[in-house]
């Protein structure tokens, strides 16, 4: 329903004519949640991937930015103060206690993946050539792809062979098409927009090495998911990541951008660390299934501070926050 930010709108309005139809409500948080408490009775949790914080300057006009903080940072713990929350991991449980919400609140559940698709046939299936980097996932600011563009061109002259290859989209893309026409590297970069699971899986299955050189995450399912190929990860050492990718095990983390540029050229150059790596991604993911994400849902869900019926929270309540 609606668009980016009235949807928000539409979702209270059904709230209000439908919400005692429901015996849940699952209020997922994406920058802000739907702030349901303020609109139905019927008992709500709050799933959040992770918290912006400052990433809300790197997406926004100044003003829109400080008002969304604002939301986040000091709205949304008051408005689910009496709600139980689900955290996707550690590094978001640790960032809501920060900023307000209780530790007993607080519920760590890991997303899962699916089984990973057989890639053995397909006509589109990459050709066995050079090394590859993949990217899979939303092409946001935040995610800084262009200085994933930029390793590879510094990697390009040892590894002529190289491909970069991108899939997803967003708003961030014309800044990566951008930055690849400007150091010619137009050759080595395929920029495949949003895949369905089929070419998905042959990516990941075909990945070298699975990079990510996002500034911030709550998580990294991407890097699981090209765990569960086979794929090593390299990525910053940030919130989220350094949690998703055990360093040393299933991939490596990385301090700052020479340090990124030298990790993925220690996947790409040494088989015997590449094999190691490999071989712990793989244990590593088989950890995480969606049979045990929801069955510790439901569990939340289903909870006495869950199921017993929550106080309203007014519109007029909110002037306290102020």
């Amino acid at each position: 329903m609606g668009g980016r930010f009235t949807v928000y709108l539409r979702a209270a309005l059904y709230l209000i004519r439908h919400g005692r139809q429901y015996d849940r409500v699952l209020d997922v948080a994406n920058g802000i949640p739907f702030f349901t408490p303020l609109f139905t009775r019927t008992p709500t949790t709050l799933l959040i991937h992770h918290v912006h914080d400052r990433q809300w300057h790197e997406e926004f006009p100044t003003l829109v930015a400080q008002i969304g903080r604002f939301l986040e940072l000091r709205v949304v713990p008051w408005v689910y103060r009496r709600r139980p929350v689900i955290a996707v991991s550690p590094t978001t449980r640790d960032a809501l206690l920060q900023i307000g919400f209780r530790h007993d609140q607080v519920r760590i559940i890991y997303n899962g993946i699916e089984r990973p698709l057989d890639t053995s046939s397909g006509a589109d299936a990459p050709a066995e050539a050079g090394p590859r980097i993949v990217y899979l996932g939303r092409l946001k600011a935040y995610k800084r792809l262009e200085r994933l563009v930029e390793a590879t061109a510094q990697l390009l002259p040892a590894h002529p062979d190289l491909r970069l290859e991108i899939a997803g989209d967003g708003d961030a893309r014309d800044t990566i098409e951008a930055r690849v026409r400007e150091l010619g590297i137009g050759h080595a970069v395929g920029l495949h927009g949003f895949v369905d699971a089929g070419s998905k899986a042959r990516l990941l299955a075909s990945a070298t090495v699975f990079a990510t050189p996002s500034m911030h995450e709550g998580w990294g399912l991407s890097v699981i998911e090209a765990n569960s190929y086979g794929a090593p990860a390299v990525a910053y050492d940030v919130p989220g990541l350094r949690v998703a990718i055990r360093d040393g095990e299933t991939g490596l983390l990385a301090a700052d951008t020479p340090a990124f540029v030298e990790a993925l050229d220690r996947v790409i150059s040494d088989p015997l660390l590449r094999a190691s790596l490999s071989a712990g991604a793989l244990d590593w993911a088989a950890k995480f299934d969606w049979r045990s994400c929801a069955r510790q849902t439901l569990g939340v869900l289903h909870s006495p501070d869950a199921t017993s019926r929550q106080d309203y929270v007014g519109p007029r309540d909110l002037e306290q926050v102020a």
